[in-house]
């Protein structure tokens, strides 16, 4: 009894009394002076590492997949390592209101032996959960879009030379301020023709050798094939997304063997244009390891 007696004393001196409670007397609501102070200084810190954080994050979509050359593009090249490290370059463009065709690679390769291989990724049945798959068809999207958007040797060649006409026009007719922003623009084109180069022989090589050594090949060529998109009206006619005759041919992209890997551009067979080389994507992709595909 005494415990009992002691336990039930404890818990009425645990908990407000309802009589004060409408009284408003209880202790447990009086007001105090006491604020809680944060020093002005710590505000400014923290309003800033803040504000700095939302820029990072906002400059991924604002430039994946096109970048503006002059403002997003060269921003996000720099954050690109901070991007990379907490996984903050995503592309929601890609994901609406249109997401378009998709892009398979082929490849088709030879091995010493005289034996052939071939495969396409992604592939339903062989990248498996459903996220590996995602992440080879976000691959593969990548290696497309950095192909299919560069030109080919003379096709620049072909860019530099309107550039230079326009320069040398602008020159004759003493616009020498606008010329010399035509040059300037020359250059900018030059360097993002070779950086966007780089990256392809750099991505390509990559995910050529890796390839290789997943088959024990020698020598492999790359392709990309486009699957379309069928029309409301087809759908409803019953086609599948599956259906063969939504697939392109393949367009050979690039090979490689001992002699190294060499790039075959997509854009080589259709018109020339006069348009200045696109803007290259600060976001590499990285090869899905051979344990994650297991």
């Amino acid at each position: 009894m005494s415990r009992r007696k002691k336990t039930k004393r404890m818990r009425s001196t645990e908990l407000p009394d309802a009589g004060n409670l409408a009284d408003g007397n209880s202790h447990f609501f009086e007001p105090t002076d006491q604020e809680i102070h944060w020093p002005k200084t710590h505000r400014r810190i923290a309003t800033l590492v803040i504000a700095g954080y939302l820029f990072v994050l906002l400059m991924g979509p604002l430039s994946n997949p096109v970048a503006s050359p002059y403002l997003s593009g060269p921003i996000a090249a720099k954050l690109s390592p901070i991007h990379r490290a907490f996984f903050l370059g995503h592309g929601y463009r890609f994901f609406g209101p249109d997401p378009g065709p998709s892009h398979l690679l082929v490849f088709k390769g030879n091995r010493v032996d005289g034996t052939t291989f071939e495969g396409v990724f992604p592939d339903r049945k062989k990248n498996w959960p459903r996220l590996l798959y995602h992440r080879w068809f976000m691959l593969s999207e990548t290696i497309f879009n950095e192909n299919a958007t560069l030109p080919s040797p003379e096709q620049f060649n072909t860019q530099l030379e309107a550039y230079q006409q326009q320069i040398e026009g602008r020159q004759k007719l003493g616009q020498l301020k606008l010329a010399t922003q035509l040059q300037h623009e020359r250059d900018a084109g030059i360097q993002q023709y070779r950086t966007a180069r780089q990256r392809v022989e750099v991505l390509g090589g990559a995910v050529a050798q890796e390839l290789l050594r997943r088959n024990d090949g020698d020598s492999i060529e790359l392709f990309v094939q486009v699957r379309e998109l069928p029309l409301a009206e087809e759908v409803a006619s019953g086609m599948k997304l599956e259906d063969p005759s939504l697939l392109s041919e393949w367009l050979p992209i690039g090979r490689l063997d001992s002699s190294g890997y060499q790039i075959i551009s997509p854009s080589s067979s259709e018109s020339e244009t006069n348009q200045p080389p696109p803007i290259v994507t600060p976001f590499p992709v990285t090869m899905p390891s051979t344990e994650e595909s297991r």
